[in-house]
């Protein structure tokens, strides 16, 4: 097992989450920024609920400042892109065709769209059977209002919940079934 400290920030934060903010020119990008408790507990079940490599949440050190996990030990990535396509695919996510600043992926969970960023050389390990996982990351809820706004994040999304809910996407391709001759 591997035990993980989330230490409190003299900020108050405790752990990071992506927060969705409107830049200069009406668009939107993803922020890593300081999360609370609530957002930290709230990453760590997702993340699990959604597949990523098991995490038990242990406790809260008597003094408030440190929230502790532990993990099953992970082994290093063999082949970094490969790995963390597989781990990203194996949680059901997708990658939309509409930037918000960083690379993310898209899930769907709770009955709702997330985003899930943060997927670094660090955070793509294997798991004892040498599958690829995701041991940490950022997320962040995507709001509605976003989704009806970014067409191609509605896409995503929309994929994603078919995933998650068993059903085959339809095709990402917008001349999928088309013949050359039909152009």
């Amino acid at each position: 097992m591997v035990y993980k400290l989330f230490d409190l920030k003299e900020t108050g934060g405790l752990g990071k989450k992506l927060t969705l903010e409107r830049n200069e020119d009406r668009g939107w990008r993803a922020v890593p920024c300081d999360a609370n408790l609530d957002d930290t507990l709230e990453k760590l079940s997702v993340l699990h609920e959604a597949g990523a490599c098991p995490t038990e949440i242990v406790g809260l050190a008597a003094t408030g400042d440190y929230l502790i996990v532990k993990q099953p030990l992970c082994y290093p990535f063999d082949n970094f892109e490969e790995d963390r396509r597989i781990a990203a695919a194996s949680i059901k996510a997708v990658v939309p065709k509409y930037s918000i600043g960083q690379e993310i992926r898209v899930i769907w969970l709770q009955d709702q769209a997330w985003c899930i960023g943060d997927l670094h050389k660090g955070n793509i390990m294997r798991e004892s059977n040498g599958a690829p996982t995701i041991i940490d990351a950022l997320i962040g809820p995507l709001p509605p209002e976003l989704l009806r706004a970014e067409p191609a994040l509605q896409t995503a999304a929309n994929r994603a919940r078919d995933l998650r809910e068993g059903r085959e996407p339809p095709p990402d391709d917008l001349f999928h079934g088309v013949s050359d001759d039909e152009l």
